[in-house]
């Protein structure tokens, strides 16, 4: 179900007024858009937003995590034999997550370091700089929503699931493109407007070679973090996928050639596989795009996640944690939900419960004519950056 659409101008779910106040805001200035049924409000342009120029990038619609996505693999183990508890203690030695952390165990020889694109950067003072950031994080969880989860399917297969995307390295390069597309200084001070950039300009071009990098980078690092759990499980992946959803693309849409901007938006072409994250207590799944007519005008894009229904401060009352009685989520809520699900928690705040978010399957049945549902998720286990831990069948 579509609950409100044009050819030209999509929208899936029920967005609140500011959600779909930026969203036709921002399609003032785009070819064609659509918004994602797990939208809310973001820096310009909303979650969930896909926009579409010709010739032309936003580099605050692909945002500051250039390159957030989320990788799943299948391991050869069963549930009936995997010991949750083990694998999280595994996951909390081995994977750094929060703000600024470094991974000590980052391979610095991996080719992306020595990508032509470096030279993207406005001069090697810059790109050193940033070579270094990205060589320390490389395969570091960040802070918020971003996770390393562990699932079993339908078939009682264990999978992991990380959601994360290029940390201080992205972050810098966003800011750094967004200052020069200003006529300012690369580390200057910046407010977050809109630029258009036109990738027939020098300045495009460098954007949009840095951006891919950026891409390819939370690429490999998610493969890392993928790759070095399954190893450390004992354990042969027996599939993978694998996508960004922050990021530009140049896409052919009805014979025209544009470039497709998506910010918390998955790609969802014909037979195009897609792992989407629920909330902590919530299934994800394994998807799979469909042509059909709504995904022609969705300009074939999916959700990305459940998408939130309150806001950080909300749930978590003032943003420093001084003022918990303002709350709308309390820590018990968190366990009662977890508890009744048979999840283990790691760390994760109150900004992260259940509660804030959505239900997936409500989200999805808005997109039920643009994919297929290839597997069912249920979680077993979860590690965020964060003081709390929850653990089901251990308290009273």
């Amino acid at each position: 179900m579509v609950s409100q659409s044009t050819e030209e101008k999509p929208v899936f779910g029920q967005p609140d007024e500011n959600t779909l106040k930026q969203f036709h805001d921002v399609l003032m200035r785009a070819e064609r858009g659509a918004l994602m049924a797990d939208a809310h409000v973001g820096y310009i342009m909303p979650i969930g937003g896909v926009m579409a120029y010709q010739n032309k990038v936003s580099p605050v619609g692909v945002g500051f995590d250039i390159g957030c996505g989320n990788m799943a693999v299948k391991l050869d183990k069963a549930l009936s034999s995997f010991d949750t508890s083990a694998a999280l203690d595994i996951i909390e030695e081995r994977i750094q997550f929060g703000v600024g952390k470094q991974n000590p165990d980052a391979p610095s020889d991996h080719p992306i370091f020595d990508a032509p694109e470096w030279d993207a950067f406005p001069n090697k003072k810059v790109a050193s700089s940033l070579k270094q950031t990205a060589r320390e994080q490389l395969g570091t969880v960040g802070s918020g929503n971003h996770y390393v989860d562990l699932f079993h399917d339908e078939d009682d297969h264990i999978w992991i699931g990380v959601h994360f995307g290029s940390r201080g390295f992205g972050y810098k390069t966003a800011r750094g493109f967004m200052n020069l597309s200003r006529g300012k200084d690369w580390n200057a001070s910046f407010e977050q407007k809109e630029v258009l950039l036109d990738l027939d300009t020098p300045l495009g071009q460098d954007y949009f070679a840095a951006m891919n990098l950026a891409g390819r980078y939370a690429y490999a690092g998610r493969e890392w973090v993928c790759h070095t759990l399954a190893e450390a499980f004992d354990a042969t992946i027996l599939d993978e996928v694998h996508n960004n959803h922050n990021f530009a693309w140049k896409e052919e849409h009805d014979g025209q050639e544009l470039i497709v901007v998506r910010k918390g938006a998955t790609p969802a072409f014909p037979g195009q596989r897609g792992f989407v994250g629920g909330s902590m207590g919530d299934i994800s799944v394994i998807l799979e795009g469909v042509e059909s007519e709504q995904s022609k005008r969705s300009l074939f894009s999916t959700i990305h996640g459940a998408g939130r229904v309150m806001s950080r401060t909300q749930a978590k009352g003032d943003y420093r944690g001084r003022n918990l009685s303002k709350s709308a989520i309390k820590p018990n809520m968190i366990y009662d939900r977890l508890q009744e699900q048979g999840v283990e928690l790691r760390g994760g705040g109150l900004d992260e419960a259940p509660q804030v978010y959505r239900q997936l399957n409500d989200v999805l049945n808005y997109h039920q004519d643009t994919i297929n549902i290839h597997h069912y998720l249920n979680p077993i286990g979860v590690v965020m950056d964060g003081p709390e831990q929850f653990i089901p069948n251990t308290m009273i």
